[in-house]
């Protein structure tokens, strides 16, 4: 697929990673989503998971975006998933109404996503 990222230059997100959602019970029996964001690799990302997924036909309000690094071979952190997408808007290489585009970001941009 062939994007135009916000300065008009053509970019290539066919090898994009489409991130999925993975879902964990908490100690009080409810349920919370979290989407991997990886260091240096272009990512597809969902706008609003909110409302597009459902456990036990109730739609997951809560969900978290869990940071990885691959020069640290690590987790880096977690953090509010909407919070980190209002952050992350200036890496943000095309979108449309579902879905975004992020460029791979670097170990400082990705831990600066949690603070």
């Amino acid at each position: 697929m062939k994007l135009l990222d916000k300065q008009g230059k053509t970019i290539d997100g066919s090898d994009a990673y489409i991130a999925k959602p993975h879902f964990y019970r908490k100690p009080d029996g409810g349920v919370f989503g979290a989407i991997s964001l990886t260091e240096s690799t272009e990512t597809i990302l969902p706008k609003n998971p909110q409302a597009g997924y459902q456990i036990d036909g109730k739609f997951v309000s809560e969900w978290k975006l869990v940071l990885v690094s691959i020069s640290e071979d690590a987790i880096v952190g977690e953090t509010d998933y909407v919070s980190a997408l209002k952050k992350a808007e200036t890496y943000i290489l095309d979108e449309n109404e579902t879905s975004i585009l992020l460029r791979g970001l670097s170990l400082a941009e990705l831990k600066g996503l949690k603070e």
